[in-house]
């Protein structure tokens, strides 16, 4: 009998469960802008302990104001950290005045209650700011004074951890942390995926031993998410023009990812100087004689020489015209290098808007159609200064992918993309902190009935729940106390609360995270440097963020989605083709055969078909040019015409990310007929297996310079 009761109650502590994870889902208008904004970050305590040995988890460890409440193991930790990384300590409280954050980084052993009314434990955490009302937030129009990065934070509050890692481009100092979580955006069904070519090779492994995730399954998130469009957020944070990376597109990598880390050093030194005025005669061979000289003490010496089939990082660029070769660059990897030009910029003043002209470095992307010499930066050792750039690296983090990460990060990205151009804000930033914060959405703080995804403390709408949380002094040191965090109805007032903090600043200060704006950093680098000390006080904060984005290339969120009319409608059957493009077709159908002999390409990827396609008309490309991505540039320095103009029976090289591709690897396709609006083109590896789809992408994307066209031999 006994059994029976015990299994009837087990069926009815399941069902109410599953209510509870189900009433995450947001309604529209349910979010309302009343919140008593304490925003203090802690480390919550979580029930995984994150030892400072190889065995961190990776859960919450990392999680910087992530409220992992103590319940029983927390489910798998979503990203994996390295063994030797410190124990996050997401914002810990910093002195008084202002809010800290603390991250969750070893389990507690004080289960959580949550309670009715916030009452944050003012004596436990020194910072804490109350959430402004959306009159007090700056306007999101406000455009940066400059292009220079400030070195400085608002002096206001208490800085929790002053010393940022340098790792990310503008050392500036913090003051108090405070951080809101986004809201989780809902699951979209996207279009069939294209594929990227297998043929890159998979991220190396760290040497560290990673923590495994233990065997709890998570719920499933995407159905407690909700559009972001039923936010209802205060209209002056909304920004009337999306501000650009100045990187361009390009995305910083792992430090692991190099074999040579001296490559790493001249990234890192050269991104440095971005948005930074320089002298009126600087030019890009000045850029590289100080590169060079700062870092290796080495002059620029030796002859140019044809581009090589991959052009290695730190390789010097020189464009060729008529008798005349020009240094034009420093090479970064992904057809990207940096170099010296004349940026526009304004500056606002009380009377109007200015803008003036200076002299700045920037990245530039490769013009595959100018002719192109390059010299290889010969073997040398790195001075002391060099060694102390590579120490400060801001992607030094040894994380390893995982399912549970990126399962939450399909869940959220649409919907973190939205919220990043519609309010001024990296998404890439805003999903790495989420994926800490929450532990990829497994934490118990981020589960239902707690929804808090960042880590926030203080309450929300009157409600809160406690917890255990562990926070850092600023110098690594962590000491444990019990904290109010915010609780949430559903995900999406998480999301939402999260980008107010952001752009509304805290009680006070307005402006507290203006560093941390689109318009303000430039790029995500700067973003995670302001973050750290200010969102939390962990000290290698922004370390974590830039790894976990190098690591699922989270930049690609922060690019305007492709609309339909130019990433193109996924055509399966030829009978569905517009008929104005299916007039113009000329060559034959695909007929099947795999003339791949040496297999080169794995059957069914987008490289097989290329490789085929082109081999069924009587051509032919090389066997191994690598993946999509890298197709332009591998047919450069193998001798093929490259283009930026689409033709007709000439491949067309997607770069990573673009239009749908793999954000490692790219994709490649064949162009079957051109027209004024867009252009037709044939695929594998979107429907799977060898079945072989068109698309019409528009004459924007076909004509940018996220493409490129190859012709074969």
């Amino acid at each position: 009998m006994k059994k029976v009761v015990v299994g009837v109650c087990g069926v009815l502590v399941f069902i109410g469960g599953l209510a509870s994870i189900r009433s995450g889902v947001l309604k529209a208008g349910e979010l309302t802008n009343e919140s008593s904004l304490v925003v203090e970050t802690g480390t919550v305590e979580s029930a995984v302990t994150v030892p400072e040995s190889s065995e961190a988890p990776v859960t919450e460890a990392i999680v910087p104001e992530v409220v992992e409440e103590v319940p029983v193991a927390e489910p798998e930790v979503p990203v994996v950290e390295l063994s030797e990384m410190p124990e996050p300590s997401v914002p810990s409280e910093p002195p008084p005045p202002a809010t800290s954050e603390s991250m969750p980084t070893e389990s507690s052993t004080t289960a959580p209650s949550s309670s009715g009314s916030s009452t944050a434990d003012s004596s436990s955490s020194t910072s804490s700011a109350t959430k402004p009302s959306t009159s007090s937030s700056t306007s999101s129009t406000t455009k940066p004074s400059s292009t220079t990065p400030s070195s400085t934070k608002p002096s206001q509050g208490t800085t929790p951890s002053a010393s940022t890692p340098s790792s990310s481009v503008p050392t500036q100092s913090s003051t108090s942390q405070s951080q809101e979580e986004p809201k989780q955006p809902a699951a979209l069904a996207p279009a069939p995926v294209v594929p990227s070519t297998p043929a890159a090779a998979a991220l190396v492994t760290p040497n560290t031993t990673s923590v495994q995730a233990n065997s709890f399954v998570a719920p499933t998130v995407p159905e407690a998410f909700s559009q972001t469009s039923a936010l209802k957020l205060p209209s002056e944070l909304k920004t009337t023009e999306v501000a650009q990376s100045d990187l361009k597109g390009f995305e910083l990598p792992l430090l692991r990812s190099f074999e040579n880390e001296k490559h790493a050093a001249v990234i890192y030194e050269g991104i440095k100087k971005l948005g930074v005025e320089q002298e009126e005669d600087y030019n890009a061979e000045q850029l590289a004689t100080d590169v060079y000289h700062d870092l290796f003490k080495k002059e620029i010496t030796g002859t140019p020489k044809e581009l090589p089939e991959e052009i290695s990082v730190g390789s010097l660029l020189y464009q060729k015209k008529k008798d005349k070769t020009t240094l034009i660059g420093i090479y970064i990897g992904d057809d990207y290098y940096l170099t010296v030009d004349d940026v526009e910029i304004e500056e606002e003043t009380e009377e109007a808007t200015e803008k003036e002209t200076q002299r700045q470095v920037i990245v530039a992307s490769i013009d595959l159609e100018d002719d192109l010499l390059t010299q290889e930066l010969s073997e040398a050792s790195l001075t002391e200064y060099g060694e102390q750039v590579l120490a400060e690296y801001p992607a030094s983090m040894n994380f390893t992918e995982n399912d549970s990460a990126k399962n939450f990060i399909e869940t959220v990205g649409e919907d973190a993309r939205k919220l990043g151009q519609d309010y001024d804000v990296f998404a890439s930033v805003m999903i790495a902190q989420a994926l800490i914060e929450s532990g990829s959405g497994t934490s118990t703080l981020s589960l239902s009935p707690n929804h808090n995804l960042f880590g926030i403390k203080g309450t929300y709408q009157g409600q809160s729940v406690s917890m255990a949380t562990q926070e850092d002094r600023g110098n690594g040191d962590l000491y444990s106390i019990n904290s109010a965090f915010r609780k949430y109805p559903n995900y999406a007032a998480s999301l939402g609360d999260y980008v107010e903090l952001l752009r509304g600043g805290i009680s006070g200060n307005d402006s507290y995270y203006k560093d941390a704006w689109r318009s303000t950093a430039k790029n995500y680098l700067r973003t995670t440097n302001a973050l750290t000390g200010t969102y939390a006080t962990d000290t290698t904060y922004g370390q974590k963020l830039n790894s976990i984005i190098a690591l699922y290339h989270l930049t690609q969120y922060d690019q305007v989605k492709t609309t339909e009319g130019n990433s193109g409608v996924f055509i399966k059957g030829k009978e569905e083709i517009p008929e104005e493009y299916r007039s113009r077709m000329k060559y034959p159908d695909y007929n099947g055969v795999d003339y791949n002999s040496s297999g080169s390409y794995p059957v069914g990827q987008c490289t097989w078909y290329a490789f085929n396609r082109v081999k069924q008309l009587g051509k032919t490309v090389d066997d191994y040019m690598g993946n999509g991505g890298e197709w332009a540039t591998k047919g450069k320095a193998l001798g093929y015409e490259v283009s930026q103009k689409p033709k007709a029976g000439w491949l067309i090289s997607f770069k990573p990310g673009v239009a749908g591709s793999d954000p490692r690897y790219g994709h490649v396709a064949f162009v079957e007929a051109v027209r004024p609006e867009g252009i037709l083109i044939s695929e594998g590896n979107v429907y799977g297996g060898t079945v072989i789809s068109y698309r019409v992408i528009d004459t924007a994307l076909a004509t940018s310079d996220q493409v490129s066209y190859i012709k074969a031999k």
